[in-house]
């Protein structure tokens, strides 16, 4: 009997001391989305020990309390792989932008409860991203790094490869056991979207380890309704053939989104002299950004840091190395590495680097229908970093150091459809304020609004060429030409431009435009100048008439 009790006691301390070991049959925690984020996320972890794990899951935290949790899953896939037994289970049918709690009971126990949160459905939540890569020998660094994710609570990380060195069993479970410090200090587990990189020896070290749908290791997500898609490319494969049909494919069926984002491992152009050129990247996929308004390319492989102005592919007159500096249209590239492998120095700048430098880092990332801003986030000594509130998560906390350099910190690339439209509401309140304030006594201020689409102003029916109630528009320095409208039914639009003698002087059509508000920039570089009529109609009825001015 007292040879029992001692075992039992002993048992206790064990326990007590270690409460990890009670819970020790899964760990290394991962998140990640293979279809819709706003209702759907993937859990992942290795089963160390027992059996039969099954992933109980609901809006209200019930602690590791399995039983209460109304919804439960079983793994949809498990594979052995880097020396891990690999469970995902795939949660559909959530709710967006809601916060689920989860534990994983097994044969043998229950994990300590985690959470997850799903991503926003409508453009006008403003998303936080931390974007970055390599993170490969150095473990110092690359768990700052990760003790920054925790801290900084993203809505999801972009990861652009080299998670290792050498594509080791040892080393994976090493990524994965470092990756837990980017748990949140409640529970939260913030998902990450994978790329492959060229220490990653084969498309599986991705698919196995992180779920990722294509075997090919590309893909895309679409986040916030239809605020950003997010590109998730192979650079380790042949940029060209299905990668690039499919890219532009994508991008053509996907103009309707307001920002674009692209990340893959190897950078067209790094910034350091030990690294080659990468002219099958252009080639293929720098002509496809630049034409489908891809706005921020996430690159890594160089370990140096870098952000450049808005460039296009060119060779003409003042590019370099095949890009050109576009503040109008160009891309702005960032990068490349830095997450914790070896440092290089930052040598080979071009004439459209806005920033370079050699440090531990990664970019984060804010979002939202107006702008993006772009911070570089120094991760080295984290641990005196504060945590942000979790009711303002775009707040920098305590001791988090942003790199600053001449350049600035804060680098911000704005939404000109968004910025045109404003400008053009503005102008049309205060024409049309100036007009109601206009009109003759006694006469109803209701009859001339021409803030109604349903109610257009008419012309002065004593003067056919008087254009004057009309709201006016003048082309930019480039011809473009912003105008907006609304429609209460979806309908094929033509827009007409006619002369001050009436005769049409171009046209063009819209089919089959959505309910709403709707904005078009319309090219007016080679229209004569003089002054205009811009006739929008919808299924051929009068929808609004603009005053166009051409200087």
């Amino acid at each position: 009997m007292k040879i029992e009790f001692q075992r039992i006691w002993i048992a206790f301390i064990i326990f007590s001391f270690f409460p990890g070991l009670s819970n020790a049959t899964s760990g290394r925690y991962r998140c990640t989305w293979r279809n819709t984020p706003a209702t759907s996320m993937v859990i992942g972890w290795d089963q160390i020990s027992g059996h039969s794990p099954v992933v109980y899951y609901d809006v209200i935290d019930f602690g590791v309390q399995a039983d209460a949790y109304r919804f439960n899953h079983q793994p949809d896939r498990i594979i052995n792989s880097k020396g891990m037994n690999n469970h995902f289970a795939r949660l559909e049918n959530l709710k967006p932008n809601t916060v689920y709690f989860f534990v994983i009971k097994d044969s043998e126990g229950t994990s300590k409860r985690m959470s997850f949160k799903t991503a926003p459905d409508n453009a006008n939540e403003r998303l936080s991203i931390i974007a970055g890569g390599d993170s490969r020998n150095n473990r110092s660094a690359r768990c700052d790094a990760n003790r920054l994710v925790s801290k900084l609570r993203p809505h999801f990380v972009m990861f652009d490869g080299d998670m290792t060195g050498g594509d080791t069993y040892e080393e994976w479970k090493e990524w994965f056991d470092d990756w837990q410090l980017t748990i949140g200090s409640d529970g939260r587990i913030f998902p990450v979207l994978a790329a492959r990189g060229n220490h990653e020896a084969a498309n599986s070290s991705i698919t196995e380890l992180f779920d990722v749908s294509n075997n090919d290791v590309y893909y895309a997500l679409t986040f916030g309704g239809d605020l950003l898609r997010v590109y998730t490319l192979n650079s380790m494969i042949a940029p060209g053939g299905n990668q690039s049909l499919w890219l532009e494919g994508d991008l053509k069926a996907n103009t309707q989104v307001q920002w674009k984002f692209a990340q893959y491992h190897q950078a067209m152009r790094p910034h350091t002299a030990k690294k080659p050129e990468k002219d099958e990247l252009i080639i293929h996929w720098a002509g496809l950004f630049y034409g489908y308004s891809v706005n921020l390319v996430l690159e890594s492989d160089a370990h140096v840091v870098k952000i450049t102005y808005p460039i296009r592919p060119s060779n003409e007159a003042g590019s370099d190395e095949g890009f050109i500096r576009d503040d109008e249209n160009g891309t702005v590239y960032m990068g490349e590495g830095c997450w914790g492998a070896p440092l290089r120095t930052n040598d080979d700048n071009k004439d459209w680097t806005r920033c370079s430098g050699s440090f531990n880092q990664f970019k984060w990332v804010f979002i939202d229908k107006d702008k993006i801003e772009i911070r570089t986030v120094r991760t080295d000594g984290s641990q005196s970093v504060a945590e942000v509130s979790h009711n303002n998560i775009f707040e920098p906390p305590i001791g988090l150091v942003i790199w600053n350099p001449a350049a600035g910190d804060v680098v911000t690339i704005r939404n000109k459809k968004a910025v045109a439209a404003n400008q053009v509401a503005a102008n049309q309140s205060t024409q049309e304020s100036s007009q109601q304030n206009a009109l003759p006594p006694g006469k109803p201020a209701a009859e001339k609004n021409t803030a109604s689409n349903s109610n257009p102003p008419e012309p002065n029916p004593s003067d056919p060429n008087d254009w004057s109630s009309f709201p006016k528009v003048v082309p930019d320095d480039k011809g473009s030409t912003v105008v907006k409208f609304s429609l209460q039914q979806s309908c094929d639009v033509s827009m007409q431009l006619v002369n001050q003698q009436w005769q049409k002087i171009a046209s063009i059509d819209f089919p089959k435009q959505p309910i709403g508000e709707i904005v078009k920039s319309i090219d007016m570089s080679k229209v004569p100048a003089g002054q205009y009529l811009l006739v929008i109609k919808g299924n051929g009825k009068l929808v609004r008439r603009y005053r166009v001015e051409v200087k």
